[in-house]
């Protein structure tokens, strides 16, 4: 087996809330419930699930952009969670993160050479009129032109903002990329035309990606492994053609089935319970996905399913598989 980039292991994020009336408690909403995968180098992995999940969770908590409350976070073999304000300045120059919305992730009062420039200043990799040919690179290598530099954001469409995102969080020249929903707000024509750029970058520059959607078919065109998630824990994961060809967890199956499949000989056939997924203040006993569950009995009611392996590079958390 290849090296690993990243190790996750067992990460979790409790987050408290007031609830009820006229006298409010405080509640917890276990957003990640022990999470654990690994990303090798070059790789892209897809992380999905309905939303509210904890996907988008993962990669700020991985990133330190939200503390965890337990678990581990590897990176090259440097200890993410417990490093140091300078450890963890150097680790972020190789680990960056797209935003979903890539309007609110500028800020509308910087021209854009300023915007990628800032990041190339506060690490030292450039000053002064250096910086300006550095971003003229990135954005050539994200498909805009050398007059785009003195513009700002507001003068660009949805797909132009997203490329001036990723021309971001390359120019440290990072080895893994965290892409939160990054094509999700984007046309299906434009969503294409990212996903392709994605694809020729992590060729390019042998970048890691962590891949975060709801959209199964983006996930299969885009990443090699995947991790489904439900009420922040991890109910399957393992290469992208076994998944999409033999979904083992009955909500994986679920996803697959709410997915367009334009042959429908070969769209998955299973009924499954009405209405949304639980409220994480107050999840299920058991295993969290039972309320909606084809073939939930007494046993998954009561016992939580464990992630365990089924098959090489496979992993379920279901009583009923195997």
């Amino acid at each position: 087996m290849s090296e690993t980039l990243l190790s996750v292991r067992d990460l979790r994020k409790i987050y408290k809330t007031r609830r009820g009336w006229p006298i409010p408690r405080t509640a917890l909403v276990r957003a990640l419930d022990g999470v654990s995968f690994d990303v090798r180098p070059g790789e892209a992995l897809g992380v999905v699930g309905e939303s509210g999940c904890g996907k988008s969770t993962v990669a700020r908590v991985a990133l330190r952009l939200q503390e965890a409350d337990g678990g581990s976070v590897t990176f090259a073999g440097a200890d993410v969670l417990g490093a140091s304000k300078s450890e963890l300045r150097a680790l972020r120059r190789r680990m960056q993160m797209v935003f979903q919305d890539p309007a609110s992730s500028l800020d509308g009062r910087q021209r854009i050479v300023d915007a990628l420039g800032e990041p190339i200043r506060v690490h030292g990799i450039a000053h002064g009129a250096a910086v300006r040919p550095l971003v003229a690179r990135l954005l050539d290598e994200v498909g805009l032109p050398k007059s785009a530099l003195d513009r700002y954001p507001h003068e660009f469409s949805g797909g132009q903002r997203q490329r001036i995102g990723i021309a971001r969080a390359l120019a440290l020249g990072p080895d893994l990329v965290f892409a939160d929903e990054p094509v999700s707000a984007l046309d299906v024509s434009v969503q294409a035309q990212i996903l392709k750029l994605l694809e020729t970058l992590r060729r390019e520059r042998h970048l890691a990606f962590v891949f975060i959607s709801h959209d199964l078919g983006v996930v299969r065109y885009f990443c090699q492994r995947v991790v489904v998630m439900y009420l922040g824990r991890v109910v399957e994961s393992g290469p992208v053609p076994e998944i999409f060809v033999d979904p083992l967890h009955p909500y994986t199956r679920l996803l697959k089935a709410s997915s367009p499949e334009p042959d429908p000989v070969k769209a998955v056939a299973m009924t499954f319970q009405e209405g949304e997924p639980p409220s994480p203040v107050d999840p299920p006993k058991g295993c969290h996905f039972h309320p909606r569950c084809p073939i939930a009995d007494a046993r998954c009611r009561t016992e939580r399913p464990e992630l365990r392996d089924f098959a090489p590079g496979r992993t379920v958390a279901c009583h009923h598989v195997g």
